[in-house]
């Protein structure tokens, strides 16, 4: 009963397709309803597609989908971690020549800031919060390399045109922008650290991180902080200044075990 029904149904089709009646008339074409009642055709329907509830049918059958491109698995290569350190320490201290020539003695003893170059609004200023500087630093933990390195980030703050935006602010605030942002770079404050940020802005009049205004100036001076976006989970969380001459021997002594060690495994 089956073959003959298909036979039945064929024929019916074949007649169509010779007659025009699945040709595309109007709308989406034209819809070939059958009625088969106990193996016997007994109707035939022709009606249109519009409307008929087959129109997502039709336009698969027009439109057919693509195929798929095929799918190709990424793979993420990941640098070896002597290099990414080698890469952090070179934006830390400014370069491959300055990491290689790096050494751990101290800065010298800095003369106050030399601002005669700067209009006379931000001369003031900054010779202002170089006093706060060398008023502040005799409480220091460290005296003479801190005070070197903080009249030489005001000296690049100057330069940059920060003293521009801060010349609302009073010059003791400013004073423990730099302060802090010089703290931050040197690893003196943070997890784990020796000193506490009150120890470097009590006597700047506060003892609270200017957090935001600090991460500014760093990024103004020393750029992206890593330039992959990630920091090497060895190294210390560091403000990237950029200039070996803002930073204190004891800091740059433990860069130096940092780029002993990744250039030995290195050549080896």
């Amino acid at each position: 009963m089956t073959d003959r029904w298909m036979g039945l149904v064929e024929d019916l089709m074949w007649d169509d397709r010779r007659e025009g009646a699945l040709l595309e008339t109007q709308g989406r074409g034209e819809l070939l309803q059958i009625v088969v009642l106990r193996g016997q055709v007994i109707d035939v329907r022709h009606e249109p597609v519009s409307g008929s509830g087959y129109e997502c049918a039709a336009l698969e059958m027009e439109y057919p989908r693509p195929a798929l491109a095929p799918r190709g698995e990424g793979m993420t290569v990941r640098e070896p971690p002597h290099e990414a350190m080698v890469g952090w320490l070179e934006r830390v201290v400014g370069g491959v020549e300055t990491l290689a020539a790096l050494d751990a003695r101290p800065l010298p003893v800095a003369s106050p800031v030399d601002a005669r170059s700067l209009p006379d609004p931000q001369r003031e200023l900054a010779q202002a919060v170089d006093e706060q500087l060398e008023r502040a630093s005799v409480g220091w933990p460290i005296v003479d390399e801190a005070l070197s390195a903080c009249r030489g980030l005001l000296t690049a703050a100057a330069d940059a045109g920060m003293l521009r935006v801060w010349r609302d602010l009073e010059p003791e605030r400013i004073a423990a922008i730099v302060v802090h942002c010089i703290a931050k770079a040197n690893a003196l404050v943070g997890s784990g650290a020796p000193f506490t940020v009150a120890h470097w802005l009590r006597d700047l009049g506060t003892s609270s991180a200017p957090s935001s205004r600090s991460a500014t100036l760093a990024t103004t001076i020393g750029g992206g902080q890593w330039s992959h976006g990630q920091r090497p989970a060895e190294a210390p969380d560091v403000y990237v200044l950029g200039d070996a001459r803002l930073l204190v021997s004891r800091f740059r002594r433990e860069l130096i075990t940092y780029r002993d060690l990744a250039v030995r495994i290195r050549e080896d």
